[in-house]
């Protein structure tokens, strides 16, 4: 049979300064001990330091639900680095003392923050490193795969921003004004650099590159209007792209501060623009003056066709039609789980769809929704 199976991928990992033998696990989004590992090693804390978190439901690969007491936030020395305050959740011991030779279990959320360290300081070069060639196979190769992982990102996202909202972000002209945008999940909670495209923001807009904190997925970057007119951002518009930023190195006369944070309330007013003022902020330049005017008065004369925005549906009641169906028992299906990164983006759908009259609410506050269901954040939408 020791021709048809090999040894597991293991390793001794310092955990909070407990040295603790873990399982290599790319394929685990976290990392865990067994409880009797934390009460033999971590009971000394006290019980405040185990955290609850019933948001989260732990499966293994089979579906099978994990059972797990709560959570730690442990510093893990890894690859000559420690990583600062990486979540360990602690699971019920398995029946049979299966893991007690090897109680722990290394995943990504704390083998891609070690990656991210590493590559911010030694860019590829890292696995040239020592202390990563040397390492074991199993950490050298879960290193590699984050490195894909983390390229398949960049090339699949691209770090683009866009306008945040349903409504357009107006600029008085000879002004700058923070406007709101929203970026991919993985930028969340740090600091990165934002840059403007090459070819520039719509309508003269001018913005630089600039370093900007997200929460959230949301970000306000910093755009100037310097022309005499207003200029209007529509939502959805790609202003430029974010990307990690990291200190490499600092010259001798220059040292590192604790970081001062300030809150700055800014009042940003996001008004709907009419048909007429899209008309006359379309870029025509290309035109004559002549061709202008005639694209202009047959743009305004047909304006009713037009949608102010991407909830702007409209209703029709020239035709009428009927869905036959085989009985009257209403249709209900098993709902589709979300992943908790896509909360808020669902629900932020969900509500412009009621806001344009897409859904209705019934009366128990529960809502309709032809054709499929959702479960978000407990509320459970049916479908009809």
């Amino acid at each position: 049979m020791s021709r048809f199976m090999s040894t597991c991928p293991q390793l001794i990992v310092g955990m909070g300064g407990v040295k603790v033998p873990c399982l290599v696990d790319t394929g685990s989004m976290v990392s865990t001990i067994t409880e009797s590992c934390f009460l033999r090693n971590f009971e000394s804390w006290g019980q405040e330091q185990l955290r609850s978190c019933h948001w989260l439901q732990l499966r293994a690969a089979n579906g099978l639900s994990i059972p797990y007491i709560g959570y730690l936030e442990l510093d893990v020395e890894l690859c000559g680095r420690v990583v600062l305050g990486c979540g360990v959740l602690v699971v019920k011991d398995p029946p049979g003392g299966l893991c007690a030779q090897v109680p722990g279990v290394l995943g990504m959320n704390v083998l891609s923050r070690c990656y991210q360290e590493l590559f911010g300081q030694h860019g590829m070069s890292l696995f040239d490193l020592p202390v990563v060639s040397q390492a074991p196979s199993s950490v050298f190769q879960a290193l590699q795969h984050c490195c894909y992982a983390d390229s398949q990102s960049v090339s699949d996202q691209g770090g683009r921003v866009k306008v945040r909202g349903r409504r357009a972000c107006r600029i008085p002209g000879g002004t700058m004004k923070l406007v709101a945008v929203t970026c991919s999940a993985q930028y969340s909670n740090g600091t990165v650099l934002f840059e403007p495209p090459d070819a520039g923001l719509p309508a003269g807009l001018l913005a630089s590159p600039s370093l900007v904190p997200v929460e959230r997925g949301t970000a306000y970057v910093p755009v100037v209007n310097v022309g005499t007119v207003d200029v209007l951002l529509y939502a959805s518009t790609v202003i430029g792209t974010v990307s990690w930023v990291y200190v490499v190195s600092l010259p001798p006369e220059v040292t590192e501060v604790q970081v001062v944070s300030a809150r700055v309330n800014t009042q940003a007013v996001l008004v709907s623009p009419t048909i007429l003022e899209q008309i006359e902020s379309i870029d025509l330049s290309v035109l004559s003056v002549g061709e202008q005017d005639k694209v202009r008065a047959l743009l305004e004369k047909y304006l009713t066709v037009f949608s102010r925005h991407e909830g702007d549906l409209g209703c029709s009641n020239l035709i009428s039609h009927d869905i036959p169906l085989l009985d009257d028992v209403p249709v209900r299906q098993r709902y589709r789980r979300v992943p908790p990164s896509e909360y808020e983006v669902v629900k932020a759908h969900i509500n412009q769809l009621l806001d344009a009259q897409v859904l209705g609410s019934t009366e128990g506050g529960s809502l309709l929704v032809v054709g499929f269901s959702l479960n978000v954040c407990c509320d459970t939408y049916e479908a009809v």
